[in-house]
């Protein structure tokens, strides 16, 4: 299943080193300037949504609303979370890319 493939390569980015996740993390990462692209939670409030998709608009890096907290935790080995930042290029590209294929 093309969801299961996007959720199993954000681990292996994640084992890489290229994952910042959780707000504050987030948060610090969008200030520096070091997420490329963000992937915010669909079931995360409506509040912090719009503010996170407008900080990225603000700071240039790419957003994409995409899966559930308890999904994309699981894909981390982590407990359930709203928002993971992508860090390297090419890994962005790419994992926008699988993103795309699940109809995103």
């Amino acid at each position: 299943m093309k969801t299961d493939n996007a959720y199993r390569f954000l681990g292996l980015i994640y084992r890489a080193g290229k994952v910042v996740w959780g707000y504050q993390a987030v948060m610090k990462a969008l200030s520096k300037g070091n997420i490329i692209l963000l992937i915010v939670a669909g079931d995360c409030s409506p509040r912090l949504k719009n503010k996170l998709l407008a900080i990225c608009r603000q700071c240039g890096s790419q957003a994409v609303v995409y899966g559930h907290k308890v999904e994309l935790g699981t894909a981390l080995g982590k407990p359930p979370c709203a928002v993971v930042g992508i860090t390297d290029y090419e890994l962005a590209r790419v994992i926008r890319q699988k993103l795309q294929e699940v109809d995103v």
